[in-house]
Parts: structure tokens; sequence; C-alpha cells
């Protein structure tokens, strides 16, 4: 073998086994995810049966990569990214001694976490928004970190330190319940609004015709991705 296969050899042995070693990390955590929405629904809906037995609260599946956590009017849908991926230069990780000492440590899996009305979903509202509320990347080592607005700002954002474990996913878990509940439903701009197309109108019997999201005409989303 020459030279340059040989480096061909040692750079997918290296490259491609890490990125093939953290998916099934991230899948691991993606199933530890699944088994918290459902202790975090058995803790509570008891208690909340209690205060008003019309709340509903549920969970589905949706094949290996997919969760539904439904909680009155909010559905959170939790989503296994199926690549591994790597960052920016710039980026801040890259600043730490934890990184400099194993540069394959900032390849990492992505889990992310959406929320939409569950009357978007239920209704089959294919128009309307989900909006990002968190996303969680997890590394060969099981270090993570969290991207987040608000309650997720502060939360686990030290790469060098944090390990993935179950007590930190139910307190993702928990606190991306908290952060849909209270984040509102808006009322959007009027001139969003003002004008419906006839095929709109009569699109899926009405239902779908007219876009819903709780940020309807503002660059929530956006700013949330950053």
């Amino acid at each position: 073998m020459d030279e340059k296969n040989n480096e061909i050899v040692n750079a997918l042995g290296l490259k491609a086994g890490t990125k093939q070693f953290i998916f099934r990390k991230t899948q691991n955590v993606f199933d530890e995810f699944k088994k918290q929405i459902n202790a975090v629904i058995s803790d509570i809906s008891g208690p909340i049966r209690n205060i008003d037995k019309n709340i509903e609260l549920s969970y589905r599946e949706k094949g290996d990569f997919e969760a539904e956590l439904k909680f009155s009017g909010d559905t959170l849908v939790f989503m296994m990214h199926t690549n591994i991926f790597n960052f920016p230069p710039d980026h801040a990780m890259y600043k730490t001694d934890y990184v400099r000492q194993d540069i394959m440590r900032s390849y990492c899996g992505m889990i992310l976490i959406y929320n939409f009305l569950s009357d978007s979903i239920k209704y089959n509202r294919l128009n309307d928004m989900g909006y990002l509320t968190a996303r969680v990347f997890i590394n060969k080592d099981g270090h993570f970190f969290i991207q987040g607005k608000r309650q997720f700002s502060f939360l686990y954002n030290d790469f060098s330190e944090f390990e993935i474990n179950p007590e930190a996913i139910k307190l993702i878990v928990q606190t991306a319940i908290l952060h849909s509940i209270d984040f509102d439903l808006f009322v959007p701009p009027f001139d969003n609004v003002k004008e419906i197309s006839l095929i709109e109108k009569v699109a899926l019997e009405g239902n779908a015709s007219i876009k819903t999201g709780k940020r309807l005409g503002f660059n929530y989303i956006d700013d949330i991705a950053q």
C-alpha cells in the first residue's frame, strides 16, 4: 500500500471511527432522554390530575430518532440528528485545554428540542411553526453542552466539565417543559395576517390555512439558533 493510501486508511480509521462511536453514544443518550421523559410524566401526572383532570399529558415515539411529549397546549419534539458535527474554528471550545489535548473531542452528536403548539400536530396544520428550544451536543467522552435561550443560557455550558448522565437529562427535560409553559402564544402583528388567499382558506378544509406560531412575525427562532 502506497503512502497516500496509508494516509487515507489512517484518516478514515481516526475520524470515521470516532464519528461512528459518537453516533452510538448519542443514540444511547437519546434512549435515556426517552426514559426520563416518561419518568417526568409519571411523576407529575397524579398531581396534575388532582388540579385539573382535563390537562393532557402524553408521550409518543416516532421511530428511533424522534419522540413527542405533549402537555396541554404544548408539545415538545425531541429529535436526534443522525450526522456528527464539528464547530467553526473561532468557537470558544477550541480555547480550552480539554479540546486542545484531543481535537477529536470537538466532534459532537446533536439532539434538538422543538416547541410546537399541540393543536398544530393534532389538526395537521402543516403551515404552523415550531421553535427551537435547545440543542444538546455530546462528544465521544460523553461530555456535553447546551445551546439555548432563557433558562438554557446558563445550564450546562462548560464543555470541559459536564458529563451527560440521567440526572442531567432529566433536568434538561424539566427545563424544556418550564420554558415552553413560560413561552406564551402571542397575537401576531396585524399586517402579517391581514390577507388570505382563497386557496389558503380551502387548504385541508381550512385546518392548515392560517399559519400559527408562538412568535409569528418575530425573529425568535433566528435568535435562539445562534
